[in-house]
């Protein structure tokens, strides 16, 4: 038999502290469980009594040990000189997500909390992550639920960090920390396959822009020398493209000073709630973008409620974070108003329905779910209806944007060499 020092939690949140005699840190698990209270973290007392130190609580079982980083190495990640830089730093999406299911499988392993938060420091080859988990064991050390340690780094995602909170209360930390992963993983795939959609067009348009700027700007004006040397005047194609430059030349501080203006104005007005609004407002009717931000406002509705319900979270609470995961204010101020809708009384589905944002197969099948009690099983599918449907309206979107965008960039440069070989031609004598 072993003496446990632990650190738990009660069923109101509060830490409680002890000792207990027990076989393995399993049993002592057990018998806290049987108590009502779970494990944070233990140390294992040495018969000659001493307050256990930091070190201490990355003691265990001989199998938790081999999986645990050493002394050594909690010192180096929590050595301010090495790790002072990534303070600044936030880690990526997928190094987020790929922690996180990382913490799952060694919680299911039986490993402690303390001890896997090191175990996935370790093993994250990213600086900026280590360092905040440095910041999260700290925290979970002093008494705080992992759910607090990790919003106070503000780099872990609201939803996660709200999810963890419910499996802290539900005792089934590691399934829901593998459905806030996978919804992670979602929502950055739907995020890249609008990335890659523009990607190309906007690639074409730079190099575009800048093969006339170099023709405008550096050889054509060398013709115009050449030509006025030998006395001759350049084309009228060529000489609006000269007039242009020169016009550049004399006002495009001018000109950049404003463009810069204006678009520090409108991200100045984009930081002003009610300016926000009234732009997202406005882009929801733009006819392309506007079912494009519905279609993805109503799949990010529909997966995160589905996750937060299936993991027990409140009705309620569930469209509180909703809201803030919503990128569309006007979708975000949508969601409020389904939510204090079902404070009054209402149901999800009617609630919903008195909101035009977002698209009818949300409320309709929210309406046959009620009558079934599937909720989480019809928002599953309603996401992954509008995810899909939001993938094929993106690539038809691209397949309008390339050609226009390669259109204009190729009138522009052919514009453009059009002037030049006039010029050439002009310098030739053909031209006069």
């Amino acid at each position: 038999m072993k003496q446990f020092s632990y650190i738990a939690r009660n069923q109101t949140g509060s830490i409680a502290r002890g000792t207990q005699t027990a076989d393995s840190p399993e049993t002592l698990r057990g018998m806290l469980q049987r108590s009502g209270l779970s494990l944070i973290s233990f140390s294992i007392q040495e018969r000659s009594w001493q307050a256990p130190t930091r070190s201490k609580f990355l003691q265990s079982s001989p199998n938790e040990q081999a999986i645990s980083p050493s002394a050594n190495y909690t010192k180096r990640v929590a050595n301010p000189q090495s790790l002072q830089l990534s303070r600044w730093l936030r880690p990526s999406q997928r190094a987020i997500e790929t922690a996180l299911r990382q913490l799952a499988m060694m919680l299911r392993s039986g490993l402690d909390l303390i001890s896997a938060l090191h175990a996935v420091a370790h093993q994250s080859s990213s600086a900026a992550l280590k360092y905040h988990l440095q910041q999260v064991i700290e925290s979970v050390h002093a008494g705080n639920s992992l759910s607090d340690a990790l919003a106070c780094t503000n780099v872990f995602p609201q939803i996660a960090v709200q999810l963890v909170g419910v499996g802290e209360a539900s005792g089934n930390l590691s399934h829901v920390l593998e459905q806030a992963a996978h919804h992670l993983a979602q929502r950055r795939s739907s995020i890249n396959t609008v990335r890659v959609a523009l990607a190309y067009p906007a690639v074409v348009a730079t190099a575009a822009v800048c093969i006339a700027f170099y023709l405008i700007f550096a050889v054509i004006p060398q013709l115009q020398k050449f030509l006025e040397a030998m006395g001759r005047k350049l084309p009228a194609m060529t000489q609006s493209l000269v007039d242009l430059s020169l016009w550049l030349q004399t006002y495009g501080q001018t000109l950049l000073v404003v463009v810069v203006s204006l678009l520090g104005g409108l991200i100045v007005l984009t930081q002003w709630p009610p300016a926000r609004l009234v732009i997202d407002r406005l882009l929801l009717q733009l006819p392309m973008i506007g079912s494009i931000l519905r279609l993805s406002g109503t799949a990010t509705l529909a997966s995160s409620l589905a996750v937060m319900v299936r993991s027990g979270l409140k009705l309620v609470e569930s469209l509180t974070i909703a809201q803030r995961l919503q990128g569309n204010q006007q979708l975000a101020k949508y969601v409020e108003g389904a939510r204090e809708a079902v404070l009054r009384g209402e149901g999800l589905t009617d609630a919903l329905a008195t909101q035009p944002g977002y698209v009818p197969m949300l409320s309709s099948m929210l309406d046959v779910a009620e009558r079934t009690g599937q909720l989480e099983t019809s928002l599953e599918e309603v996401a992954s209806f509008c995810e899909s449907e939001l993938q094929a309206k993106v690539k038809r979107l691209s397949l309008l944007i390339e050609p226009a965008i390669i259109v204009v960039a190729g009138g522009i440069v052919g514009y453009v060499y059009m002037a030049f070989f006039m010029a050439l031609m002009s310098a030739g004598g053909n031209i006069r």
